[in-house]
C-alpha cells in the first residue's frame, strides 16, 4: 500500500472521500527523506513550505526554552500527517524531530490548500485531522497539570498502545515504543530519575511488562481506572456529518 493510500484510508476510516477527490489527492506532488535519530525535521522558527507524513519511525514535536530545558508535547506515529496546521501557518511555532531513523513524505502547502478549496470534503477531513490534534494536545495539558507522575505515565503509555493499534501497528496490548526514559520525562514533565521509579512501581504492580523497547500492558482496565484514561479525546467516533 503506497504512502499516499495509507493517508487516505486515516481520513476515510472518519468519513468516506469521494472518487474524484481521493483522485486529485493522489494527484499531489510529493517528495520522500529519510532522518537519522534524533534529527530535526523542522525547527522552532523555520519558515515551512510542507506538512510532513509519517511513513516509517516516529517523531515528537517539542517546546525549548532558552536555557535549553526541552517539553515533548506530542509524539507521532506512522500514519500521522504531523504538522498539517503549518500549510495555514507562516513561521514554525514548534520543532519535529525524530527518536528513530524516520522516513516521511512531504506534501507541498500549496497543494494542499488548492486541494481543500477545489473539494470541501477534503477541507472537512483535514479540519477534522487537526481537531485531533488539539483535543490531544489539551488532555496532554490535563496529565502534565494534574495527574500524579504514576498517572502521567500510565495514561501516555495506553494513548500509544490505542494510537498504534487504530493504526495497525499493534494489537493494543504489546508495542513498541523506542522512546529513552529521558524523552518519556520530557513528555510527562517529571525529570528522568522520578520516571524510573514510577516505571517500577507499574511494573511491581503487574500494571506493565517491559523488555528492551517492548511494553506489555497487563492490566489495561486498571491503569485506565487509575489514570482516567479514555479514548474519548481521540474521537474515534469520527467527524459529524453534514445533513
Amino acid at each position: 500500500m503506497t504512502t499516499e493510500t495509507l493517508y487516505l484510508r486515516k481520513l476515510e476510516s472518519r468519513a468516506p472521500l469521494s472518487p474524484r477527490a481521493r483522485a486529485a489527492f493522489l494527484d499531489l506532488p510529493t517528495r520522500e527523506r529519510t532522518f537519522e535519530t534524533y534529527r530535526d525535521i523542522v525547527r522552532e522558527g523555520d519558515r515551512t513550505t510542507h506538512s510532513c507524513f509519517i511513513q516509517t519511525g516516529l517523531v515528537s514535536r517539542y517546546k525549548t526554552l532558552r536555557s535549553g530545558a526541552r517539553s515533548i508535547v506530542s509524539f507521532h506515529i506512522p500514519g500521522d500527517m504531523v504538522d498539517l496546521q503549518s500549510a495555514l501557518v507562516l513561521i514554525a511555532d514548534h520543532g519535529i524531530r525524530t527518536h528513530v531513523p524516520t522516513t516521511i513524505v512531504e506534501y507541498p502547502h500549496e497543494g494542499l490548500l488548492q486541494l481543500a478549496a477545489a473539494y470541501p470534503e477534503i477541507a472537512r477531513a483535514f479540519w477534522f485531522d487537526t481537531l485531533i490534534d488539539a483535543s490531544i494536545f489539551r488532555e496532554w495539558t490535563l496529565n502534565v497539570g494534574r495527574r500524579t507522575a504514576r498517572e502521567r505515565i500510565a495514561h501516555l503509555l495506553l494513548e500509544m498502545a490505542f494510537r498504534m493499534k487504530a493504526a495497525g501497528l499493534n494489537d493494543g496490548i504489546t508495542m513498541v515504543l523506542p522512546i529513552s526514559q529521558a524523552d518519556l520525562a520530557d513528555a510527562v514533565g517529571i525529570s528522568a530519575v522520578h520516571l524510573n521509579r514510577s516505571l517500577q512501581s507499574l511494573r511491581a504492580e503487574g500494571m506493565i511488562r517491559t523488555y528492551g523497547k517492548t511494553v506489555v500492558i497487563e492490566k489495561w482496565d486498571e491503569m485506565a481506572e487509575m489514570s482516567d484514561f479514555t479514548s474519548v479525546y481521540m474521537h474515534p467516533e469520527g467527524p459529524r456529518m453534514a445533513a
